[in-house]
């Protein structure tokens, strides 16, 4: 018996030491929006590290947005994505801790997030800062950009012969040019070029990055600052463009026009596939808007007979009042139509007169005047009204027939 317990405790005796393995970093996964807000940190060795788990693909997701948001005074950040935990923290370890990155892309602060993998994001910081998980469910931006490409998509052939977007389209390429073509011979008078050049070189692509970020924070302030004079060059640019697209004149040829809808398709079709993150159903739309665009128009009216054939309309039974409209409507064409039948050369006039009772009213009709006496109209008025008294007496007035045997002859 006590060998018994010695060989249990033998065996028992590793379960009695625990062994506690501490990850170097803190994952904080967020399945929705949410707002995590960091003071300035305490020294401490964990990173703290923020995963979006990503959602299922469904339709209902073909118009979403979800983005990584920081909110920081200034730019002394270093931000690492990738699609796990572990990936992020390689990228940090590998930075060998640098804080202050004075390439840093603004545009940075705000990361949009792929749907259906996971994405994690730390931050490396000594500054105050907020971090947000945005979920949009139905950005509009995305449907305006999707309603946008397959408008382009279908109505490529029709704007390709049309002369106000061939000169709007004249007037933004001469505005975007005469702008490419002043930074050119500004840039010719830089000084330095060379050295400026080596820089780039040596330093790589950071230098060019940050040099990048300087020019267009310095145009942004150009902006703002000389609005005005910006305004009267974009005024004088587009005259100018707009002059010589007069020029030219639009496209005539039928191939010339053929490129500018294949042109035209082609940038429908990368603001389709631009506009969701959701790829499959965004091709689906494409394919779609293509083959509504190239469908035999042959082919389509066939189809639509044989279901016209298939599955009739159900006529529909006119109401009392579109009943007596559509008659009036109808009795006031034809008589219109009789008189100028009788006025025309076609017409053996002195034949019908000699069949008629009453030739006088025969030739009052055709002048213009009414085809009815003051006193039938007034015995159909009278007539009219006790049938409204006298409901039984209705069938009577829809079975019986005007006493117009003479115009029936003509």
């Amino acid at each position: 018996m006590g060998s018994c317990e010695r060989w249990i405790t033998l065996l028992l005796f590793p379960c009695l030491f625990t062994i506690v393995v501490t990850l170097p970093y803190d994952v904080h996964w967020l399945g929705g929006a949410t707002t995590i807000e960091r003071d300035i940190p305490m020294p401490k060795q964990a990173l703290d590290i923020y995963c979006y788990p990503g959602t299922n693909k469904n339709l209902f997701a073909i118009w979403q947005t979800v983005k990584f948001h920081l909110r920081i005074k200034n730019d002394e950040f270093r931000q690492y994505l990738g699609t796990t935990p572990e990936d992020v923290y390689k990228q940090y370890t590998e930075d060998y801790g640098w804080t202050v990155n004075p390439f840093q892309i603004k545009s940075a602060k705000s990361t949009t997030l792929s749907l259906f993998t996971p994405t994690c994001m730390a931050v490396n910081t000594k500054q105050r800062h907020i971090i947000e998980l945005q979920v949009i469910r139905v950005d509009i931006w995305r449907i305006i950009l999707m309603l946008a490409g397959v408008t382009l998509i279908l109505s490529s052939k029709a704007l390709s012969g049309n002369p106000v977007f061939f000169y709007l389209c004249g007037i933004f390429v001469g505005v975007f040019a005469s702008f490419l073509v002043l930074v050119y011979y500004v840039s010719k008078l830089v000084p330095g070029k060379k050295a400026l050049t080596y820089g780039v070189l040596i330093g790589g692509w950071t230098v060019g990055v940050y040099i990048w970020q300087q020019v267009w924070e310095n145009t942004r302030g150009l902006l703002v600052t000389h609005h005005s004079t910006v305004m009267w060059y974009l005024i004088a640019a587009s005259f100018a463009s707009l002059l010589v697209c007069y020029r030219i004149g639009p496209p005539r040829n039928a191939r010339t026009k053929n490129m500018v809808m294949w042109t035209l398709q082609a940038a429908g079709v990368v603001m389709v596939f631009s506009s969701s993150s959701y790829q499959d159903a965004a091709g689906a739309v494409i394919v779609l808007s293509l083959l509504i665009k190239y469908f035999p128009r042959s082919l389509l009216l066939r189809i639509q007979g044989y279901w016209r054939r298939k599955f009739p309309p159900k006529p529909r039974l006119l109401t009392n009042e579109e009943y007596y409209e559509q008659g009036a409507r109808e009795t006031k064409h034809a008589l219109e139509n009789l008189r100028k039948y009788c006025s025309s050369p076609d017409c053996a006039q002195w034949n019908i007169m000699l069949k008629l009772n009453d030739s006088r009213r025969f030739a009052s009709f055709v002048e213009g005047n009414s085809h009815l006496s003051d006193e039938e109209v007034l015995d159909y008025e009278s007539y009219a009204f006790s049938l409204d008294r006298k409901p039984e007496c209705r069938r009577t007035l829809e079975i019986s027939d005007d006493d117009s045997s003479d115009y029936e002859e003509l």
